[in-house]
Protein backbone atom coordinates (compact mmCIF):
# COMPACT_ATOMS: atom_id res chain seq x y z
CA UNK A 1 0.00 0.00 0.00
CA UNK A 2 1.25 3.28 -0.89
CA UNK A 3 -0.15 6.68 0.03
CA UNK A 4 -1.13 8.87 -2.43
CA UNK A 5 1.74 12.15 -2.87
CA UNK A 6 -1.22 14.03 -4.49
CA UNK A 7 -3.17 14.12 -1.31
CA UNK A 8 0.02 14.49 1.10
CA UNK A 9 0.80 17.75 -1.15
CA UNK A 10 -3.04 18.85 -0.78
CA UNK A 11 -2.68 18.47 2.95
CA UNK A 12 0.86 20.16 3.00
CA UNK A 13 -0.90 22.97 1.31
CA UNK A 14 0.89 22.56 -2.17
CA UNK A 15 -2.19 22.58 -4.05
CA UNK A 16 -2.16 20.90 -7.23
CA UNK A 17 2.07 21.30 -7.40
CA UNK A 18 4.23 17.84 -6.80
CA UNK A 19 6.01 17.34 -3.44
CA UNK A 20 9.54 18.44 -3.24
CA UNK A 21 12.38 15.82 -3.60
CA UNK A 22 13.30 16.19 -0.21
CA UNK A 23 9.31 15.89 1.28
CA UNK A 24 8.94 13.26 -1.11
CA UNK A 25 11.43 11.14 0.91
CA UNK A 26 10.49 12.69 4.22
CA UNK A 27 6.87 10.87 3.10
CA UNK A 28 8.22 7.59 1.83
CA UNK A 29 10.58 7.66 5.57
CA UNK A 30 6.46 8.15 7.70
CA UNK A 31 4.99 6.07 5.83
CA UNK A 32 7.08 3.32 6.45
CA UNK A 33 7.27 3.98 9.88
CA UNK A 34 3.38 4.00 10.37
CA UNK A 35 2.71 1.04 7.74
CA UNK A 36 5.18 -0.82 10.01
CA UNK A 37 3.85 0.53 13.64
CA UNK A 38 0.33 0.96 13.49
CA UNK A 39 -2.83 -1.20 13.25
CA UNK A 40 -6.04 0.96 12.44
CA UNK A 41 -9.20 -0.50 13.53
CA UNK A 42 -12.61 0.57 12.26
CA UNK A 43 -16.41 0.08 13.96
CA UNK A 44 -19.80 0.86 12.07
CA UNK A 45 -23.45 0.09 12.87
CA UNK A 46 -26.40 0.24 10.73
CA UNK A 47 -29.31 2.01 12.28
CA UNK A 48 -32.39 4.90 11.48
CA UNK A 49 -31.07 8.09 11.36
CA UNK A 50 -33.52 9.03 13.84
CA UNK A 51 -31.09 7.53 15.88
CA UNK A 52 -28.67 10.54 15.28
CA UNK A 53 -27.78 13.16 18.00
CA UNK A 54 -27.62 16.90 17.30
CA UNK A 55 -29.80 19.07 14.72
CA UNK A 56 -28.40 19.78 11.84
CA UNK A 57 -29.82 21.67 8.17
CA UNK A 58 -27.14 20.63 6.72
CA UNK A 59 -26.91 17.20 7.62
CA UNK A 60 -30.54 16.97 7.01
CA UNK A 61 -30.21 17.99 3.67
CA UNK A 62 -27.25 15.63 2.62
CA UNK A 63 -29.29 12.78 3.95
CA UNK A 64 -32.94 13.79 3.09
CA UNK A 65 -33.52 10.93 0.76
CA UNK A 66 -32.17 8.53 3.22
CA UNK A 67 -34.37 7.48 6.15
CA UNK A 68 -31.31 4.57 7.77
CA UNK A 69 -27.51 4.75 7.38
CA UNK A 70 -23.97 3.96 8.99
CA UNK A 71 -22.30 5.09 11.87
CA UNK A 72 -18.53 4.49 11.78
CA UNK A 73 -15.37 5.58 13.33
CA UNK A 74 -12.08 4.45 12.08
CA UNK A 75 -8.97 5.28 14.39
CA UNK A 76 -5.09 4.70 13.12
CA UNK A 77 -4.30 3.92 17.32
CA UNK A 78 -2.32 5.59 19.95
CA UNK A 79 0.98 4.88 18.01
CA UNK A 80 0.41 6.61 15.55
CA UNK A 81 -0.10 9.73 17.56
CA UNK A 82 3.23 8.40 19.86
CA UNK A 83 5.42 8.63 15.99
CA UNK A 84 4.08 12.07 15.65
CA UNK A 85 4.93 13.05 19.60
CA UNK A 86 8.16 12.06 18.66
CA UNK A 87 8.70 13.12 14.84
CA UNK A 88 7.36 16.64 16.75
CA UNK A 89 10.07 16.80 19.42
CA UNK A 90 12.92 15.80 17.29
CA UNK A 91 12.35 17.19 13.15
CA UNK A 92 8.77 19.50 12.82
CA UNK A 93 9.22 18.72 8.97
CA UNK A 94 9.07 14.98 9.35
CA UNK A 95 6.30 16.11 11.86
CA UNK A 96 4.25 18.01 9.55
CA UNK A 97 4.59 15.22 6.90
CA UNK A 98 3.58 12.75 9.46
CA UNK A 99 0.40 14.66 9.84
CA UNK A 100 -0.32 14.77 6.14
CA UNK A 101 0.40 10.91 5.71
CA UNK A 102 -1.93 10.17 8.61
CA UNK A 103 -4.53 12.29 7.22
CA UNK A 104 -4.29 11.06 3.78
CA UNK A 105 -4.31 7.10 5.42
CA UNK A 106 -7.75 8.00 7.16
CA UNK A 107 -9.46 8.93 4.34
CA UNK A 108 -8.33 6.14 2.23
CA UNK A 109 -9.57 4.21 5.22
CA UNK A 110 -12.78 5.79 5.52
CA UNK A 111 -13.35 5.15 1.20
CA UNK A 112 -11.89 1.54 1.77
CA UNK A 113 -15.03 0.97 4.10
CA UNK A 114 -18.19 2.75 2.54
CA UNK A 115 -16.82 0.78 -0.60
CA UNK A 116 -16.83 -2.32 1.42
CA UNK A 117 -20.61 -1.34 3.03
CA UNK A 118 -21.38 -0.43 -0.44
CA UNK A 119 -21.14 -3.99 -1.69
CA UNK A 120 -23.73 -5.55 1.12
CA UNK A 121 -26.13 -3.12 0.18
CA UNK A 122 -29.43 -4.30 -1.34
CA UNK A 123 -29.95 -3.99 -5.35
CA UNK A 124 -30.90 -0.31 -5.66
CA UNK A 125 -29.92 1.31 -2.76
CA UNK A 126 -26.67 3.60 -2.82
CA UNK A 127 -24.21 5.17 0.10
CA UNK A 128 -24.32 9.16 0.41
CA UNK A 129 -20.58 11.09 0.93
CA UNK A 130 -19.65 10.70 4.31
CA UNK A 131 -20.45 13.54 6.42
CA UNK A 132 -18.72 14.18 9.98
CA UNK A 133 -19.33 16.68 13.11
CA UNK A 134 -18.00 19.90 12.70
CA UNK A 135 -19.00 19.43 8.79
CA UNK A 136 -21.55 22.43 7.72
CA UNK A 137 -23.62 22.84 11.51
CA UNK A 138 -23.12 19.78 12.83
CA UNK A 139 -21.72 20.31 16.26
CA UNK A 140 -18.37 18.56 16.88
CA UNK A 141 -20.55 18.16 20.33
CA UNK A 142 -22.49 15.18 19.11
CA UNK A 143 -19.09 13.22 19.09
CA UNK A 144 -19.96 11.93 22.31
CA UNK A 145 -23.19 10.56 21.19
CA UNK A 146 -21.39 8.70 18.46
CA UNK A 147 -18.94 6.93 20.46
CA UNK A 148 -22.07 5.85 22.88
CA UNK A 149 -23.81 4.74 19.56
CA UNK A 150 -20.43 2.31 18.36
CA UNK A 151 -19.68 1.20 21.75
CA UNK A 152 -16.48 2.79 20.53
CA UNK A 153 -14.39 3.07 24.04
CA UNK A 154 -14.86 -0.24 24.77
CA UNK A 155 -14.50 -2.10 21.61
CA UNK A 156 -12.12 0.18 19.90
CA UNK A 157 -10.58 2.70 22.52
CA UNK A 158 -11.75 5.52 21.01
CA UNK A 159 -12.44 8.14 23.49
CA UNK A 160 -12.87 11.92 23.96
CA UNK A 161 -11.23 14.40 26.42
CA UNK A 162 -13.02 16.60 28.69
CA UNK A 163 -12.58 19.51 25.56
CA UNK A 164 -14.10 17.26 22.82
CA UNK A 165 -11.28 16.15 20.96
CA UNK A 166 -10.99 12.77 19.88
CA UNK A 167 -8.24 10.45 21.20
CA UNK A 168 -6.46 8.92 19.57
CA UNK A 169 -6.10 12.05 17.87
CA UNK A 170 -6.02 9.99 14.17
CA UNK A 171 -9.37 9.33 14.24
CA UNK A 172 -12.29 10.05 12.75
CA UNK A 173 -16.28 9.61 13.13
CA UNK A 174 -18.91 9.85 10.17
CA UNK A 175 -22.22 9.17 8.92
CA UNK A 176 -23.14 7.51 5.81
CA UNK A 177 -26.63 7.43 4.14
CA UNK A 178 -28.34 4.80 2.39
CA UNK A 179 -30.42 6.47 -0.30
CA UNK A 180 -32.45 4.74 -3.28
CA UNK A 181 -30.90 7.59 -5.99
CA UNK A 182 -28.06 7.05 -7.87
CA UNK A 183 -26.84 10.43 -8.32
CA UNK A 184 -26.37 10.42 -4.21
CA UNK A 185 -23.77 8.40 -4.78
CA UNK A 186 -21.13 10.73 -5.34
CA UNK A 187 -17.54 9.75 -4.19
CA UNK A 188 -16.19 13.06 -4.42
CA UNK A 189 -16.72 13.97 -0.43
CA UNK A 190 -15.78 17.92 -0.76
CA UNK A 191 -18.16 19.36 -3.29
CA UNK A 192 -21.42 19.22 -1.14
CA UNK A 193 -19.25 20.82 1.41
CA UNK A 194 -20.22 25.11 1.80
CA UNK A 195 -16.48 25.71 2.99
CA UNK A 196 -15.33 26.79 -0.94
CA UNK A 197 -12.33 28.61 0.60
CA UNK A 198 -10.65 25.40 2.65
CA UNK A 199 -7.55 25.13 1.42
CA UNK A 200 -7.50 21.46 2.11
CA UNK A 201 -10.60 21.18 -0.40
CA UNK A 202 -10.46 18.70 -2.70
CA UNK A 203 -10.82 19.79 -6.31
CA UNK A 204 -13.83 18.79 -8.61
CA UNK A 205 -12.49 17.40 -12.12
CA UNK A 206 -15.34 19.01 -14.20
CA UNK A 207 -14.35 22.43 -12.23
CA UNK A 208 -10.73 21.60 -13.33
CA UNK A 209 -11.73 20.75 -16.77
CA UNK A 210 -13.59 23.59 -16.94
CA UNK A 211 -10.22 26.00 -15.67
CA UNK A 212 -8.30 24.28 -18.29
CA UNK A 213 -10.57 25.33 -21.31
CA UNK A 214 -10.24 29.01 -19.86
CA UNK A 215 -6.45 28.30 -19.77
CA UNK A 216 -6.62 29.18 -16.51
CA UNK A 217 -4.10 28.16 -13.75
CA UNK A 218 -5.27 24.81 -12.53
Amino acid sequence: MNLDRREIARYLGYGSAPLLPEVAALAAACEEALFGAVAPRILGRRLPLSFLPGESRDLSFHLRHCVEGYVYGVTLGAEADRLLRRWAALDMAKAAVGQACCAVWLDDLCADYCRDLARTLEPGAYLTPPFSPGYGDWSLSVQGDLLTLLDAPRRMGLTLTEGGMLVPEKSVTAVVGISDRPEEACGQKCMRCKKKDCVFRMTDPSETAGKRERGETV
